[in-house]
């Protein structure tokens, strides 16, 4: 097994040192889910209807002991997948307030009950909505006839389905079997998600992100997932054991045997969207360059990072069509790791490794990334923290250029 491919100094949100180097996204991590928990706390007066003002002062009324008794359980319950993404959606306006909240809430309920979290003062909320047919639940989405309204306290979770309270277990006993969050060597595959941003699509050649198994099975998507998951620990050990904090879920969106297609969000860190495919490779840097967009979308939710990177437009090395410089950072913070990842593949002597398309497509990722710096080191306009994460990139694109083969092309 390779090592890590070294950085001289500063390895900030692209490649950890070693396994263990998880201090910097963690912190991250934390940051964003106190956004979203403050969100919840102190929602902005625009966007909020009366009703759900209403109910969030008196979830505010459980929820503020909560946080000073068991506030690091209440948080690792934010991050989750079904609650983190409408807490941001709702909190940046990208989604309505109401509809948020009746996935996020209930979401978040269930999650502490699951953890064990047993709140002095209670947690109560009314839904907004028409009565939820479906709660989510870690282990995939739970049917129910009609919730009007839940309550966490020291008993434990109870909801309410209009002719009277229950328990969690006398309502449903699981997910149903073809819902079930399949699990990967690192986080799940998930076929009911519940991101309230998933029909956006930036992308010109995509459509949305519907969820779609493309009529396989799941067994052959968790196949190719977790060959895709074992190259990445192969030829970027480091990287694969920070997977764990940010892979959490796979949302299948489909099969083209000839291109594959990705996704993530901002207001989603640690869900990624992917088509199937048959090369594993392929898979492998998608997953790289995913998480990798999940790190930096956590961090923007704390730092602009590039003070024109909304305002300047530039070409992409990625894209054809024109892109703010923030695309432009977006592509080359993920693509630079997956130079490293053909770097550590080469250094393990993987199979892969040995073949000419993997030669040509390692020589394209580091041509691309080089032009993707150039763009950035030219135009962009960077924060404290920005300037930081500038450096990494540098740093790590000019190791693995010096570790790559000078190839024929090179030489005419």
């Amino acid at each position: 097994m390779s090592s890590t491919p070294s950085v001289t100094d500063d390895p900030f949100l692209l490649v950890p040192r070693d396994a263990s180097d998880t201090r910097e996204v963690l912190r991250v991590l934390r940051k964003t889910r106190l956004y979203a928990l403050r969100a919840l706390l102190r929602p902005p007066r625009a966007h909020v209807s009366e009703s759900a003002r209403r109910v969030l002062v008196r979830l505010r009324e459980g929820l503020e002991p909560l946080i000073q008794s068991d506030g690091e359980r209440l948080l690792a319950v934010i991050g989750t997948p079904d609650v983190l993404p409408s807490l941001l959606s709702a909190a940046s306006g990208a989604h309505p307030m109401d509809e948020c909240l009746d996935v996020a809430v209930p979401a978040l309920l269930v999650g502490l009950d699951g953890a064990g979290v047993r709140p002095a003062a209670a947690l109560h909320y009314r839904v907004l909505g028409d009565p939820l047919t479906t709660l989510t639940h870690p282990l995939g989405p739970l049917r129910a006839a009609g919730v009007r309204a839940l309550r966490l306290d020291s008993e434990g979770l109870r909801v309410d389905l209009g002719a009277g309270w229950t328990t969690l277990p006398q309502l449903a006993e699981g997910p149903a079997p073809g819902e079930r969050h399949a699990p990967l060597r690192r986080g799940h595959l998930c076929v009911h998600d519940t991101n309230p941003l998933w029909s956006l699509e930036e992308h010109p050649s995509k459509h949305g992100n519907a969820t779609d198994l493309a009529g396989r099975d799941v067994t052959e998507w968790c196949d190719a997932l977790d060959a895709a998951l074992e190259l990445i620990e192969v030829g970027l050990p480091a990287h694969f054991a920070e997977l764990q904090h940010t892979l959490r879920r796979v949302v299948p969106v489909g099969f083209h045997p000839e291109r594959h297609l990705s996704a993530s969000y901002t207001e989603a860190p640690g869900l990624i969207y992917m088509t199937l495919h048959p090369d594993v490779l392929t898979l492998a840097e998608a997953i790289v360059h995913e998480t990798q967009h999940g790190k930096l979308n956590a961090l923007l939710w704390q730092d602009v990072v590039l003070l024109n990177g909304r305002s300047e437009w530039t070409t992409s090395p990625v894209r054809d069509d024109l892109r703010p410089l923030m695309g432009v950072l977006l592509a080359v913070h993920a693509f630079v790791p997956v130079a490293a990842l053909h770097r550590g593949l080469a250094e393990a002597d993987h199979p892969l490794s040995r073949t000419e398309p993997f030669a040509a497509r390692r020589e394209a990722v580091l041509a691309s990334n080089a032009d993707g710096l150039r763009t950035l080191y030219r135009l962009g306009q960077w924060t404290d923290t920005g300037a930081r994460l500038r450096g990494a990139l540098g740093r790590l694109q000019d190791a693995c250029v010096l570790a790559a083969p000078v190839l024929p092309t090179q030489l005419a």
